[in-house]
């Protein structure tokens, strides 16, 4: 390993290509489409930024800690529903945040959860924040370490120059795309996959799908 913070952004910038893909599942079961989420590049950097942010607060399932301290149950089964538990509360106040913020500053509902059961407000629900605490249990539990631990073992410059370009790529991205909706007003839609209306949408032009 060429430096201490390169696991980090290794896995920030895998995270970051994982939560893009699993973000499109979600609004492509909901709503019947997949879109470039607003960036220009196939990552979402406030994914990654999350993994990292949740490993530093609370560890692993396994050894899970509060605030980044070391904390111990009784069992397994405690443990796992502790992490469900805390990951699903830091995510409905990332969520209460960042919609709220959106919506101050550039003018944009990003999305609204009104219309599901048990809804807090426009931006969290229980129904989502505990399916997310469970899908960040899963990945902290299976594929958060492998993950680290590889990166812990990358000891090649060329490696480690490639993952920091990636990730200075979904920095400038997103503070690309947030002076956009600043500006604009709106998400920077640059194309869409309609599954339900048969679509596909590249740069405003529309073409249908036979």
């Amino acid at each position: 390993m060429l430096s201490k913070v390169t696991p980090y952004i290794i896995v920030i910038v895998v995270a970051s290509l994982l939560g893009f893909i699993t973000e499109n599942i979600w609004v492509g079961l909901r709503f019947g489409f997949v879109d470039n989420r607003g960036m220009m590049a196939p990552g979402l950097i406030g994914y990654g930024m999350a993994m990292v942010g949740m490993y530093i607060l609370l560890g692993t399932p396994e050894m899970p800690r509060f605030l980044g301290r070391r904390i111990y149950f009784a069992s397994n089964e405690l443990q796992i529903a502790y992490y469900i538990f805390m990951a699903g509360v830091l995510v409905s106040v990332g969520e209460i945040l960042l919609g709220t913020a959106v919506e101050r500053f550039c003018q944009i509902e990003w999305w609204n959860y009104s219309s599901l059961p048990l809804h807090i407000g426009k931006y969290t629900s229980v129904f989502t924040s505990i399916g997310f605490g469970m899908m960040i249990t899963i990945f902290m539990n299976h594929i958060f370490p492998y993950l680290f631990s590889r990166a812990l073992a990358v000891n090649d410059v060329l490696i480690e120059s490639l993952v920091y370009v990636l990730f200075v790529l979904l920095v400038v991205d997103f503070i690309h795309e947030a002076k956009y909706m600043i500006k604009n007003k709106h998400i920077n839609k640059i194309w869409k996959v309609d599954i339900k209306e048969k679509y596909i949408v590249n740069h405003d032009q529309v073409r249908y799908i036979h």
